[in-house]
């Protein structure tokens, strides 16, 4: 069996009866971990014992609606039907505002991060890749990323304005401040990624 890193594979996920078998034809149930090439093995993870492959999970069609799919079965699933044999990593992509843009005062940013490991990394994406990564196309390596997209004010105040404590024009920083705050919840590290909250700024 090849050696997978920490950082490359998805750790204790829980088989529910059915949904895989081992080589041998037995039902398998328990816990279980993915790798980034989409392969599924018995165990939390490599270090758990040891490792027996599982048959590769029921196309969408033939799976039974009466059992329970995880989420990340029906995703690796699907990257081992369609996806290309090598899947791909993000790269890093800076964006640069037009004109129009700061006439509009936002632009979207994509922002992709490793789903597991401690030292996880996170990076700007465009938006072909977030689109690739978000409906697992292109050979994206899902497995391994996710991505978001969130609004990012580029232009107004720095601050927002308030006459008799209401808000009359949104200000930069308190805008991103508040869209990062919100996102940090179920995606951990873009505030510390984000830092610059007058990024790409034209202040009027």
């Amino acid at each position: 069996m090849p050696y997978y890193p920490k950082s490359r594979i998805i750790e204790d996920q829980k088989a529910s009866p059915g949904q895989f078998i081992t080589v041998d034809g037995k039902s398998y149930s328990g816990s279980y971990y993915i790798t980034f090439d989409g392969k599924t093995f018995t165990g939390k993870n490599p270090s758990d014992g040891v490792s027996r492959p599982l048959l590769p999970i029921p196309k969408s069609g033939d799976m039974n609606p009466n059992l329970s799919y995880s989420q990340d079965a029906v995703k690796f699933r699907t990257l081992s039907t369609n996806a290309p044999a090598t899947l791909i990593d993000p790269t890093p992509y800076t964006p640069v505002p037009t004109e129009a843009d700061y006439k509009a005062g936002k632009i979207t940013r994509y922002i992709a991060r490793q789903r597991n490991g401690t030292q996880f990394k996170i990076m700007e994406i465009n938006k072909q890749t977030h689109e690739d990564l978000t409906n697992l196309r292109g050979g994206a390596n899902s497995a391994l990323w996710k991505s978001v997209a969130i609004f990012w004010q580029i232009s107004g105040p720095l601050y927002n304005e308030k006459i008799n404590n209401i808000t009359t024009r949104a200000g930069i920083i308190d805008t991103n401040q508040r869209i990062l705050d919100t996102t940090e919840k179920n995606f951990i590290g873009i505030k510390q990624y984000l830092s610059d909250l007058q990024q790409f700024a034209k202040v009027s």
